[in-house]
């Protein structure tokens, strides 16, 4: 079945001097659009976060929030100082080039990247980021559980709203059909109204009749565009039917749908009786695919 774009998840990991917390909120996006908000000096870890991401979620705009806090028992802050002195030293020259004022304080220090480097008292650097790499991924894996739980539920409410459209379209259609069969007979009373209007003593040909009421059946016949709309219809719910992304060809079909419909409405305008239950039929038809498209931007 569909999926929808529209979930939320938490997960959580805690171990010996560290709390760590991933929050996931997808929103519907044309194609898989990843933010991570990750404290500056674990950017390193941000790959991974991205990895498990991409492999789980095709489409959608994804917002990824990280907390990472190690207990301040546990915590050791070592200086780059040769990075922090190249910093210091461009600070200085700018400032003999440029009216720059402020003083470089530690705590501006701490936000340029690699210039502090959080490790464990027990651990290496490389050691710290090996382990948080492990919790990371699990407490991602968690949260995206959530996130495709609540977007499989929704998906099956999409699902149940996008099939009563389009059992509403073929309804339409249906009536469009019908409406299609009477427009030969139509014309040749339209003919015959006219001729008696502007010659009411004039013998009629019957055959010269119907070849007249053909000519005019023929630039008004709605035959082909009936039948690729039946077509689509049925492509649009196997769609429905199957697993994976199906968003982006669902909205295409739509289009074709609209495309058919605008050729319809087009042949049969100012047409009486019949064009009018087809010109309304249509317009339904119209309203239907502007509320599916607007469902379908949210399939995955």
């Amino acid at each position: 079945m569909i999926t929808s774009m529209t979930g939320f998840g938490s997960g959580r990991r805690e171990a010996p001097g560290l709390n760590l917390a991933v929050e996931i909120k997808t929103v519907n996006h044309r194609h898989l659009d990843l933010h991570v908000r990750i404290p500056s000096e674990f950017q390193g870890l941000e790959a991974v976060v991205r990895k498990a991401l991409a492999t789980r979620l095709k489409r959608g705009r994804v917002d990824v929030f990280i907390r990472i806090e190690l207990t301040r028992n546990s915590v050791r802050l070592e200086a780059n100082q040769n990075l922090i002195a190249s910093y210091v030293k461009l600070v200085e020259e700018l400032r003999s080039q440029f009216p720059i004022s402020g003083d470089l304080t530690f705590e501006g220090i701490s936000k340029l990247p690699g210039a502090i480097t959080v490790s464990n008292q027990d651990m290496g650097p490389d050691e710290l980021t090996a382990a948080l790499s492990g919790h990371l991924v699990e407490a991602t894996e968690a949260a995206l559980e959530q996130v495709q739980d609540m977007r499989a539920r929704e998906g099956v409410a999409l699902a149940r709203d996008l099939s009563g459209r389009i059992d509403a379209i073929r309804s339409c259609l249906e009536t469009i059909t019908q409406g299609a069969a009477g427009l030969l007979d139509h014309h040749r009373e339209l003919l015959l109204k006219r001729v008696a209007e502007l010659a009411p003593k004039l013998e009629v040909d019957s055959n010269r009749l119907e070849v007249e009421a053909l000519m005019y059946a023929e630039k008004s016949d709605i035959a082909e565009e009936i039948t690729r709309m039946g077509s689509h219809l049925d492509q649009f719910a196997r769609l429905g039917e199957r697993d994976g992304e199906a968003g982006k060809r669902m909205d295409f079909l739509l289009q074709e749908m609209n495309r058919e419909v605008t050729t319809i409405l087009s042949k049969t305008s100012g047409l009486n009786h019949s064009g009018a239950a087809i010109g309304q039929a249509s317009i339904d038809i119209k309203v239907e695919i502007d509320k599916l498209r607007e469902q379908v931007q949210n399939v995955e």
